[in-house]
Order: C-alpha cells, then sequence, then structure tokens
C-alpha cells in the first residue's frame, strides 16, 4: 500500500465543502448559553453544598426537643429565664440588651397576620417552629431570633412565620400556643411569645401560663385572652394547621427552621449558630 498516497485521500476527504464561511454570531451565542448554564450549575451546586454542610451540623449541634424521645438541654439553655435576656419573637422586640422591652406599635389592634413579620416582598422566607415549653426554642429565641430580626426582617431581606409546634411529651405547650395566638388576636402576639419563653421554667412546672401573662398584659387584654383560650375553637386550628405543615416539612424536632427561597423548601434542624445561618442567607440573598 502506498502509504502516502492514502494519507492524502483521507485529508482530502476531510476538505471543507465549496462555500463554507464561519458563523461568528451563532459561535458567540453558543459560548453565552454555555457560560450561562455553568453559572446555573456553580450557583446550585454552591446551594447543595451549603444545605449539606447544615445538614453535617446535626451531628456537632446539641439536639433539641425530638419526638418521641423527649429533650436534651445544653448549657446554653439552662439560664432561660434570667430576667436581662428577653428572647424575641419578632421585629417588635430586635433588641434583647433591655430587659422585658415593650413591643413596638402591634400592641393596641388586633392583627390578622400576627405570626408574620418583615416584608411581604423579601426573597427569603425563614418558617420558624417551635414549641414553647422547649427549652431549645427558648434559647433561639433569646439568642438568634433578635440578630436575624435586626440583620434581615427589617431590612426587608426576610419574612419571618412562626408555626407553632407542640410536642406531645410537653404537657403545657399546646396550652401555651392557645394563649400566645390569643394575645395575638388582641394585638399582644409578641409580648405574649417573649414572656412565655422567658418565664418557660415557671409555667412548664404548674402549667399557670396565665400569671406569667397576667402580670405583663393589661387588665382589659388578659380578659379578652382568657376568654378565647377557655371558648374559641379557632385557636386550635391555627396550631394544627401548623402542624400538618410541619409534618409535610418532615419535621421530627423543635426548633426546626424552614427557608424559602425561589419556591424551594430547606428544612434545618438543629438550627446552626447565627455566624453560619447569617453566611447561608446572605449567599442566597446574593443570587
Amino acid at each position: 500500500m502506498n502509504m502516502n498516497r492514502w494519507v492524502d485521500d483521507r485529508l482530502a476527504a476531510l476538505d471543507e465543502a465549496d462555500g463554507w464561511q464561519p458563523d461568528t454570531a451563532r459561535a458567540r451565542a453558543r459560548l453565552r448559553e454555555l457560560d450561562r448554564q455553568a453559572r446555573i450549575r456553580r450557583r446550585w451546586a454552591w446551594v447543595a453544598a451549603a444545605a449539606a454542610s447544615l445538614g453535617l451540623l446535626t451531628f456537632v449541634q446539641p439536639r433539641a426537643c425530638a419526638m418521641p424521645r423527649g429533650c436534651v438541654q445544653n448549657a446554653t439553655e439552662k439560664n432561660v429565664t434570667r430576667p436581662a435576656a428577653t428572647p424575641a419573637a419578632t421585629p417588635a422586640v430586635a433588641s434583647a440588651a433591655k430587659p422585658q422591652a415593650a413591643p413596638a406599635a402591634r400592641q393596641t389592634s388586633a392583627v390578622p397576620n400576627y405570626k408574620e413579620s418583615g416584608s411581604p416582598d423579601a426573597p427569603i422566607t425563614c418558617e420558624v417552629y417551635s414549641d414553647y415549653e422547649c427549652p431549645s426554642c427558648a434559647a433561639l429565641y433569646r439568642d438568634i431570633m433578635p440578630l436575624l430580626v435586626a440583620d434581615y426582617v427589617q431590612t426587608g431581606k426576610v419574612k419571618l412565620l412562626h408555626r407553632d409546634f407542640p410536642l406531645p411529651q410537653h404537657r403545657y405547650a399546646k396550652l401555651a400556643a392557645r394563649y400566645a395566638n390569643a394575645a395575638g388576636q388582641a394585638g399582644q402576639y409578641d409580648l405574649a411569645v417573649n414572656r412565655l419563653f422567658q418565664t418557660q421554667a415557671v409555667w412548664s412546672t404548674n402549667g399557670d401560663i396565665e400569671a406569667q401573662l397576667a402580670s405583663m398584659l393589661s387588665p382589659e387584654a388578659m380578659r379578652k385572652v382568657r376568654d378565647m383560650v377557655e371558648h374559641d375553637s379557632r385557636l386550635d386550628e391555627t396550631v394544627a394547621a401548623d402542624q400538618a405543615m410541619g409534618m409535610n416539612d418532615g419535621l421530627h424536632a423543635t426548633p426546626t427552621l424552614v427557608i424559602v427561597w425561589k419556591g424551594n423548601r430547606q428544612t434545618i434542624s438543629p438550627i446552626p449558630s447565627y455566624t453560619f445561618l447569617k453566611s447561608y442567607l446572605d449567599q442566597l440573598a446574593r443570587q
């Protein structure tokens, strides 16, 4: 075989067709599309990695109140009732430095969506499932919620939503949720939530929730709250709705945070330190 002739024949077969011209516009469009797809892949790879990292925290963070094995308290939860540590439920108590700080403008009239706070147009929603008798929940509202509210809710970056998830092993948790929601109907939700978490170690031993709230609410507001707790079945309906949502989210412990972003729901439990949570929210906000 003449090897040189064979090679020439093969090369000739690869010659371009007559009249062929490079399509620069098409090539640039294809390049832009490939670059866009690469950016999307990198973005979601980071989100997946962050979510995986949050999941790994279950091995290093103290366990919260779980179903059905009960609670494990950690060192940060032993001071739940310190007078100087006022947990925050919503933007009305963003500053935790002042004991028993009176919530701002949401205290004089009934608020239809009293469990929600922040801008309705916020790109991120943080749904917090909590149990009023859970020590880890009290620690969350004392240590993390004031920072989250100040940095993200009040600045319009995050909408905050409280969800009730009373656990069966907590004897008075559901009753406490009834009192909080009744206070919400009376325009006193923030104040009641703060007081319930602040005095958790007291009323959780005897169920005398009313005595703790009566020291904070006006006599008129307390009468309204007491009447609703005793007679209004709708207070149970809102708790049941939150519990059903929690089951859909695969909830297994309190507190649990669900971050809603661009239609996706990311369940985080246990909730990490504020530093880590902040870095995660900042990254989502930049997407």
